[in-house]
């Protein structure tokens, strides 16, 4: 999710116990927080392979939020004075685990329990960024701005709206997906269409194939977008697995599969992308940034 309904989510949230006893710097606290979990972008520098593999587990997940957020409350601390500790981490806890809320809603895949399990967990009711949600949390923002309104009475009407908006996308969901027969043992995802109230795509890997269906809440079939084959590989697609930023890629990529292509210089290339990456069938597909080695 963006990092303004993180924020607006996040103050909303401390702002329904902030009623004034608990010090100072609870709204910064609760500010820091919100955002807190986003820390581990500092790892893009080592390769975007591997801060998309740490960006499901680590800050984003229970323990890790909750250890990133104490340590925004000890910023906190150290430069509001007269701030109490205790409130200070409350508030950004519970801001951080309001972060990791809004981004399972909009469809990330999530190891909150990492590191005691590892199973992803996603409800894809929105996208990411979705602009109806957005626009909640911005006229949010408005309301909550200081001097226009209290906290404490706005902060509700935030809340209750940005729930019951997905309420209603979680039950249209639910209608989109009725059509669609699913194998249970074949790993499926969906991610909800951006600006989008009622269609999702669904994606998923079967034995023989990758598949991508576009689903929707208003009725009719599923139809079928994209359909990947899945053939045996070559050496050189078995070999492309022991790269470090290739298994990075596939940990995080539940649907990848490898391109052999010859390049200029005589060699072959095996590149790795990931079906919810590609477009339509016959198109090349979008590589993931880092999946891509010449052998």
């Amino acid at each position: 999710m963006d990092p303004l309904s993180h924020i607006v989510a996040g103050r909303a949230v401390t702002a329904l116990f902030d009623n004034g006893r608990y010090g100072p710097g609870l709204g910064a606290a609760a500010i820091l927080g919100a955002l807190a979990p986003d820390v581990d972008l500092v790892l893009a520098s080592a390769g975007w392979d591997v801060y998309l593999r740490a960006h499901q587990a680590g800050t984003h997940a229970i323990a890790g939020g909750v250890l990133a957020a104490c340590a925004s409350a000890c910023l906190v601390r150290g430069v509001v004075r007269d701030s109490r500790y205790a409130p200070l981490a409350a508030a950004a806890v519970a801001a951080a685990t309001s972060h990791l809320a809004l981004d399972v809603l909009s469809g990330a895949r999530v190891r909150l329990a990492w590191p005691i399990a590892d199973t992803p967990v996603s409800v894809p009711l929105v996208a990411m960024a979705d602009p109806w949600l957005v626009a909640i949390f911005t006229l949010g923002l408005v309301a909550l701005w200081p001097g226009r309104l209290r906290l404490r009475t706005i902060a509700p009407v935030v809340l209750g709206a940005a729930v019951a908006f997905l309420c209603l996308k979680g039950a249209l969901l639910d209608r989109a997906l009725r059509g669609l027969h699913h194998d249970p043992s074949s790993p499926r995802a969906a991610e909800a269409c951006w600006g989008s109230l009622t269609e999702w795509d669904v994606f998923e890997r079967t034995p023989t194939a990758l598949r991508a269906w576009r689903v929707s809440s208003g009725g009719g079939p599923p139809a079928e977008r994209l359909s990947q084959p899945i053939v045996p590989e070559s050496s050189l697609v078995t070999a492309s697995r022991s790269l470090d930023t290739v298994r990075n890629f596939l940990r995080a990529h539940e649907f990848g599969f490898p391109v052999e292509a010859a390049e200029p210089d005589g060699t072959t290339a095996v590149r790795w992308s990931d079906l919810r990456y590609c477009k339509r069938p016959g198109a090349y597909p979008r590589m993931a940034q880092g999946s891509g080695h010449s052998w």
